[in-house]
């Protein structure tokens, strides 16, 4: 028996509701993912205070420069 147009939009639309549900608490439990995430912010972090330091820096040794 083959399936009918609705029917197969039916099963679409649980077939989307049931991945997002899994994506969903996949992303809240992953440790994987957790970890990942935390160390692009460290280095985030690394990246936007090594720029500061770099030019506070740079106008330090600018100042000294001139006196």
């Amino acid at each position: 028996m083959a399936l009918s147009d609705g029917d197969k939009a039916e099963c679409k639309e649980i077939a989307r509701e049931i991945i997002q549900e899994v994506l969903v608490a996949h992303i809240q439990s992953c440790p994987h993912g957790k970890t990942l995430l935390a160390s692009k912010m460290f280095l985030f972090g690394i990246c936007v205070g090594s720029g500061f330091a770099g030019g506070s820096l740079a106008l330090a040794v600018a100042r000294i420069i001139t006196g």
